[in-house]
């Protein structure tokens, strides 16, 4: 009986290690801020090693090496075609976990915290709009909801009712812009900057302008929790 019950702890024991071995890679590959950028990326739509490169600014190695890691873990998933391989997230399930360590972090970790309130002061964006807010603002027709991301993220995906001014647009097409409505400007998330800019650069200029708290693949994920319910 002695015997029986050392081989069953013994068989246990192992079941656990492999397990906890596993959670453990999939936590350690996510445990880099370059990784943690090219996440955000690939959550606005498919991209290249090329066109990560030029989103984030990491060598072609560095890109490669960190798809291969967050591949290993089955976080991304990739397509050759022609000469090129794509690469985006594995599924959804992923993305929506990822959105609830990002909002834990910044509600639990005072330095993070601190620094988005002191980016969003620095470009007359404190009061940012909520999802559940949008909703309302929206159903009002009282707002222009306004996509600031490069045209090629908008046409992968885009939040309802929204238009397409990229950032570096955004002067040449002051022309385009209701005055009598609110604007809401929205980017990649809560780490993108492009809706900040956006938003220090229309309230300087007499807009009234708010930037969304979160961006299209939260509302995404808010999409699709709403619709699982």
């Amino acid at each position: 009986m002695f015997v029986y019950l050392i081989v069953n702890m013994m068989k246990s024991r192992e079941f656990k290690d492999v397990m906890y071995d596993g959670l453990s890679r999939l936590l350690k590959a996510l445990a880099n801020p370059q990784r943690l950028e090219i996440i955000e990326m690939l959550s606005q739509e498919e991209k290249s090693v090329e066109g990560i490169v030029q989103s984030t600014g990491i060598s072609v190695a560095n890109a490669s090496q960190h798809l291969q890691i967050l591949k290993s873990v089955n976080i991304v998933r990739s397509r050759k075609q022609g000469h090129y391989v794509y690469y985006s997230l594995a599924n959804n399930e992923f993305l929506a976990m990822y959105h609830h360590i990002v909002k834990y972090a910044i509600n639990e970790i005072a330095e993070l915290e601190r620094t988005l309130s002191r980016q969003r002061e620095d470009c007359k964006a404190l009061q940012a709009v909520s999802l559940e807010e949008l909703e309302e603002l929206v159903k009002n027709e009282n707002v222009l909801l306004m996509d600031v991301r490069p045209v090629s993220e908008f046409q992968s995906g885009h939040i309802g009712g929204a238009v397409s001014i990229p950032l570096d647009e955004l002067i040449s097409r002051l022309k385009d812009l209701p005055g009598n409505k609110e604007i809401i400007a929205y980017c990649r998330g809560p780490f993108c900057v492009l809706a900040d800019e956006a938003v220090k650069t229309l309230s300087e200029k007499g807009y009234k302008v708010r930037r969304l708290d979160f961006g299209y693949p939260e509302w995404k994920t808010r999409l699709m929790e709403s619709k699982a319910v």
